[in-house]
């Protein structure tokens, strides 16, 4: 198994560091941590590290991880993080320790649910502050859902309020939507005379303004994913977090082929493989090699980065990325294997396919 490609190399002495990293961050800010599963497909050995990095939640949208969190760590409280099916409910209830809501229907659903199973079920109550996937977006709707689990629904435990921002559309979490959500809950909170236990603020895009000591007092909890595996996301927002370590995850491909073709195709141009119409640029002969990955195992192949840096991307199919090495001082070889750093994306179709073997480093890094 150590030379099948392509691969995934995980270093879990780093990603402990990073969850170390992050969760004393969180400390200073009062903030505590679930750890979003999904991206990394809740490998097994990267739930342990998690777990040994200090983490006491783990979330995802999937059952199925959900189930194999709690068969490695039953001590570990997990949080269901999309709206569940009505058909999931009591699959649902008994690997899920917290669920987000946003329905009435599906509230009194999980309250019946409980009762048949003799058990109870925390939920968090989505706000739409503007990224429109979601939530409730009228405030007296929120209102009436809270007192209803609060005094109704008696196998229902209201745990606090929570948004999502930035994963549909594209809203950055601040001050002034973060602040709505506070305020939010300390309505809720006059209304039934308690405190929340959790008030979410989102998931990595609310990452900035933890750093940088912007978050609302009174955002006591994140859905942190990419920000302990990568860091891609300094690329799109103005902050960085040089303690992070960004290659925890290497892509490796190996090359099966190197010629000299032009850059422009030649024929008539319609549709690529997944139909659609690419604009290529002619700029001569070039020095390309083929890497047995493509889109299948990866997703957007545009989100690789070389670690040569004078490999540039061109393109790729279903099973091929396309490189150009013209310009590289490696004198590459068929057999050779290119590395390259990854975003989410590729971190979420790799660790998911079958057809990408993962190796993990453990010993000192």
């Amino acid at each position: 198994m150590e030379n099948l490609y392509p691969r995934t190399v995980i270093d879990l002495i780093k990603l402990k560091s990073n969850v170390e990293t992050l969760l004393g961050k969180a400390k200073e800010n009062g903030v505590t941590i679930s750890g979003v599963v999904k991206g990394v497909n809740a490998l097994p050995e990267i739930i342990d590290t998690l777990v040994a990095g200090g983490l006491c939640s783990l979330s995802s949208s999937r059952l199925s991880q959900l189930e194999q969190v709690k068969n490695q760590h039953p001590e570990i409280e997990t949080l269901m993080l999309r709206i569940p099916m009505l058909s999931e409910l009591e699959r649902m209830i008994l690997c899920s320790d917290i669920s987000l809501n946003t329905e009435i229907t599906t509230l009194k659903a999980i309250n019946d649910c409980c009762q048949k199973l003799n058990t109870t079920h925390d939920v968090i109550l989505m706000v739409d502050l503007g990224d429109l996937r979601e939530g409730f977006f009228e405030d007296e709707h929120l209102f009436e859902a809270a007192i209803l689990v609060e005094n109704n629904l008696e196998h229902v435990h209201l745990r606090g309020i929570g948004t999502n921002l930035g994963c549909y559309g594209s809203v950055q979490p601040d001050q002034t939507n973060l602040g709505r959500l506070t305020d939010l809950a300390a309505e809720i909170e006059r209304r039934i005379e308690r405190p929340l236990g959790i008030v979410s603020g989102g998931a990595s895009t609310s990452v900035p303004l933890l750093l940088n000591g912007s978050l609302p007092k009174g955002i006591n909890h994140l859905r942190i994913g990419d920000n302990l595996f990568l860091r891609d996301m300094e690329n799109y927002f103005d902050y960085t977090f040089p303690e992070m370590h960004g290659d925890v995850f290497t892509i490796e491909a190996e090359i099966i082929e190197i010629k000299e073709k032009p850059s422009h195709p030649i024929g008539t141009i319609t549709v690529d493989a997944f139909g659609n119409k690419a604009q290529y640029q002619d700029i001569g002969s070039h020095k390309r090699a083929l890497l047995a990955i493509g889109r299948q195992d990866l997703g957007d192949l545009t989100k690789l980065v070389p670690y040569d840096s004078a490999i540039k991307l061109i393109g790729g199919s279903s099973d091929h990325a396309i490189i150009d090495i013209t310009n590289s001082e490696k004198n590459y070889q068929i057999g050779d294997v290119v590395s390259f750093n990854i975003e989410y994306e590729l971190l979420l179709y790799s660790t998911s396919s079958p057809y990408v073997y993962k190796k993990f480093i453990k010993g000192v890094s």
